[in-house]
């Protein structure tokens, strides 16, 4: 009796040891186990079953039955339920986390850029046109659009025909290249070079007469100077135009002196002009004194006291043949320093084989913007070309 009752209390202690170790199973696989260690433990938990007849052993044993109230042995079903609660309580978050990956591809969607590549609408419009026409200024481009400060194609001089096609609502003409001039440079007459019918027009009064007695037939001249006797016409090539001789011939006298070179009397004509302000204005030209557009240029300048590019190479250009010099006015581009260019007019001039720039408009406009190594006086194109476009 007392050996058996020492083997059922040996039982009873592995059996309440087996309890509690299940029980620590089952509260610590809700919280840390994973799942394949809740169901290792669920297998371990029910090998002790075969403990379920214990009963019997107890049966003859007079303390059992305080024994077998306090038994907390969990059943196969506590197990199976806690094992299930765990596996419930685990599984939700690892489906939750799949569904924001699906938006993540709506970022690729602005693919509509390439409508930027139609072609934009022509920016002028054009009528049918025809006949020859002639070129009214020396030195004129034409351009390969129909734009103000399009790019130059080429120099066209004084008289030369051109074969028109059409007209633009840009006040341009469209020649039979494709190249544009505008309508302010071509005439439907062939214009008179009037320069060279001033000077012819002084010329004959010494050829008419073999005699010498007859030379003073040429003082004839001054029945169309009887204003400006200070003028001296003799003295100085006519521009062409009689109202900016009296103007320019007067300012040549205060400024050039016989004992000066070539070069001095460039400079005093060239510092006169720097004098003077670079300003944008409004001069409107009628159809008839178009031929005179250069001069009239000059002589807004020399009346106000500013002006423009055009205005500038104007007056350095007919000051400066009044002095007997074979300047040209130049039309065309000038770099810009921020990037690009615009259209510029300057004046040429060969000497010695070298042809020269002189600009006295650009020099002014960009010291007035802060630019100081700027001269602009009588320098080659090998030092200062890259900034114009002919």
């Amino acid at each position: 009796m007392r050996s058996i009752s020492k083997a059922a209390a040996i039982a009873v202690f592995s059996l309440l040891l087996c309890s509690s170790c299940a029980a620590s199973v089952t509260n610590s696989s809700d919280s840390a186990l994973p799942l394949s260690t809740a169901a290792s433990a669920t297998a371990d938990t029910v090998s002790p079953a075969p403990y379920s007849s214990e009963e019997a052993i107890f049966s003859t044993a007079t303390d059992t039955s305080a024994l077998a109230t306090t038994d907390n042995t969990p059943t196969s079903a506590d197990i199976t339920a806690s094992s299930a609660e765990a596996h419930s309580s685990t599984a939700p978050p690892a489906t939750s986390v799949t569904p924001p990956a699906t938006t993540a591809i709506s970022t690729t969607a602005p693919t509509t850029v390439p409508a930027a590549t139609t072609p934009p609408a022509p920016k002028w419009t054009e009528s049918a046109a025809s006949g020859i026409m002639y070129v009214n200024t020396d030195g004129i481009y034409s351009r390969n659009k129909a734009l103000l400060g399009a790019p130059t194609v080429r120099r066209y001089a004084f008289g030369e025909a051109v074969t028109v096609t059409a007209v633009t609502d840009t006040d341009y003409y469209k020649l039979n290249d494709g190249s544009f001039i505008h309508k302010d440079y071509l005439s439907k007459s062939k214009p008179v070079q009037t320069t060279a019918a001033t000077t012819a027009a002084t010329a004959p009064p010494a050829t008419k007469a073999p005699a010498a007695t007859k030379a003073p037939a040429a003082t004839k001249a001054p029945s169309d100077t009887k204003k400006p006797d200070s003028a001296e016409p003799e003295k100085y090539i006519s521009s062409g135009y009689k109202p900016l001789d009296e103007k320019i011939f007067p300012i040549l006298d205060s400024l050039i002196t016989d004992n000066m070179t070539d070069e001095q009397k460039l400079k005093a004509v060239y510092q006169y002009l720097t004098g003077l302000k670079y300003f944008e204005r409004t001069l409107l030209i009628s159809q008839s004194q178009k031929q005179y557009a250069e001069q009239l240029y000059a002589i807004w300048l020399i009346d106000n006291g500013y002006g423009v590019c055009y205005d500038f190479s104007s007056a350095f250009k007919y000051m400066t043949r009044a002095l007997g010099f074979d300047t040209q006015m130049i039309y065309g581009m000038h770099t810009n320093p921020s990037g690009g260019a615009g259209e510029h007019s300057w004046d040429e001039l060969n000497i010695g084989g070298t042809v020269y720039i002189f600009d006295p408009s650009i020099e002014l406009l960009m010291k007035s913007e802060g630019y100081y190594t700027t001269d602009r006086f009588m320098k080659t194109y090998n030092e200062i070309g890259h900034f114009y476009i002919k």
